[in-house]
């Protein structure tokens, strides 16, 4: 008996969580998305970019093949941000 009713309560709580949780989600994801189209993008590119001023930062002293991949990734990282964030405002302006 004692484990049915672990059993029970586990799953009443957890139906409980997670209709909270559905119910709670949509509406805060709906209201950031309507508030700035681009934003997503824009935060994108500005992580990478601050990324790979704190890489160019580090490995300018000890510049090695490794340290010189890590860069160059990064670098190719901000350009495909850069390129979605110009097709996002792009769309915006048609």
């Amino acid at each position: 008996m004692n484990r049915f009713r672990t059993t029970a309560v586990a799953l009443v709580s957890t139906l409980a969580l997670g209709s909270f949780a559905a119910a709670t989600a949509p509406a805060a994801f709906a209201s950031h998305a309507d508030s700035a189209p681009c934003a997503t993008q824009q935060a994108h590119v500005d992580k990478a970019t601050a990324k790979l001023a704190d890489l160019t930062a580090k490995f300018a002293a000890h510049p090695t093949q490794k340290n010189q991949k890590a860069k160059k990734a990064q670098a190719q990282r901000v350009a495909h941000a850069t390129a979605r964030l110009d097709k996002c405002l792009a769309a915006l302006a048609s």
